[in-house]
């Protein structure tokens, strides 16, 4: 029954819907032709009881309705019973003989019915209640927002390729959620970094904004102390707004749509160039390419602005060599920065591709922490990944991977 049941959920519905139909209508006209002859049968039964009758007496009759015909012979004429009426027989035989005659009239419209109706039923249940379930269990849960669930295999069929289907919109459905809540639970992690990062600048803003209204009325305070207060909170205001116009940045980076065109490894190379020695003195930077003729399918912004950050990151850590590998494995570019810096601490590995995050020289350091991280969320959104680790011969080795094809 099991291997019926999956045969059957392979049948295309047209075909199916055919099988069924065509099977009920030669079983109803089967039946049919055998209750008819049933009903013949019972009816010859009936006549048979009352054919003891002299055929010689026979003559025919108005009254005999068709029921005894001439039949001419070589010396006269003779006489043939066709059947009996009704009225000639019992009122039981009556009733039996009706019964006969409306069973041979009702059989076919009975048959073609019950069959018809047994067919539909069968094609409603093996072919369309598990998908219409199915698919209505799935539909109902996804308007409650539930998607931890998987849209069952229907089988082979127009069915079967709607519950795929659904089950590929479900999946869709979930990375979507992921990302939105990935993406969400990021813009609360740089909102927290923001928010923490700028009071430093707004206690040092405060603290000297107090101190200016404490000293300037009583005139306690000296020209060279509010030259150098004013210069410091100009210090602040212009790193605050270089926190805002950073944060702006980074908006219009999460909403940046990829746009991969084809281009050529040798153009490629060329703006990778142009930006690694840009920073890098000839004698201090190496590009390694081991790409082919084949063209880059990628979006050349955003391979650009990750080429950069990454290199000027290497800027502030290189001591004497900064080396760049490009090579491509099927669909998938990859970039390998290598160089002879300090190399990241443990922490640093955990924690550097984190909006914000300045290492261990973060008292020292200038910038805000988000080269690492921007790269990293451009990698995402061109379907690759960033990895960091140190190198075996010292330094800091980080990898791009992104497709291509």
């Amino acid at each position: 029954m099991d291997k019926i049941k999956l045969c059957w959920k392979k049948i295309p519905i047209p075909v199916a819907f055919m099988f069924c139909s065509i099977t009920a209508i030669l079983l109803a006209l089967l039946c049919t032709n055998l209750t008819m002859r049933f009903a013949q049968s019972g009816q010859a039964m009936i006549q048979e009881k009352y054919i003891e009758i002299d055929l010689d007496a026979l003559k025919p009759a108005n009254d005999s309705e068709g029921l005894v015909e001439a039949v001419p012979g070589e010396d006269s004429e003779k006489y043939q019973l066709i059947q009996l009426p009704p009225s000639a027989f019992s009122e039981e035989d009556q009733q039996k003989y009706s019964f006969y005659e409306y069973t041979e009239e009702m059989a076919a419209i009975c048959w073609y019915t019950v069959f018809l109706l047994l067919a539909a039923t069968i094609f409603y249940f093996w072919k369309i209640r598990t998908p219409f379930r199915v698919l209505t269990e799935a539909t109902e849960k996804i308007a409650r927002h539930d998607l931890g669930f998987e849209v069952a295999d229907c089988g082979q069929d127009e069915f079967g390729r709607l519950c795929r289907s659904f089950e590929e919109m479900r999946k869709e459905l979930v990375k979507n959620e992921t990302a939105l809540w990935r993406a969400s639970e990021e813009r609360k992690r740089l909102n927290a970094a923001f928010s923490h990062d700028l009071k430093t600048p707004l206690t040092i803003l405060q603290g000297h904004t107090d101190m200016l209204l404490e000293d300037l009325p009583d005139e306690r305070c000296s020209r060279t102390e509010l030259f150098e207060s004013v210069r410091t909170i100009s210090r602040q205001v212009t790193r605050i707004h270089d926190y805002v116009k950073t944060m702006n940045s980074i908006q219009k980076l999460e909403d940046y749509e990829i746009h991969p065109e084809p281009l050529p490894p040798s153009d490629f190379i060329q703006i990778l160039s142009d930006i690694v020695f840009g920073l890098f003195a000839p004698e201090k930077a190496e590009i390694i390419s081991e790409l082919s003729e084949e063209p880059l399918n990628i979006d050349s912004q955003v391979l650009s602005q990750i080429c950069e950050n990454l290199c000027s990151n290497a800027s502030r850590y290189t001591k004497d060599m900064l080396q760049v590998t490009v090579l491509r494995k099927r669909d998938i570019l990859t970039l390998i920065f290598l160089d002879d810096g300090p190399g990241f601490s443990p922490n640093d590995l955990k924690a550097a591709v984190r909006p914000y995050y300045r290492g261990d020289n973060s008292e020292k350091s200038t910038h805000f922490g988000l080269g690492l991280y921007i790269c990293d969320l451009l990698c995402q959104k061109h379907g690759g990944t960033l990895s960091i680790e140190n190198n075996s011969q010292g330094g800091a080795k980080i990898t791009v991977e992104i497709f291509c094809d």
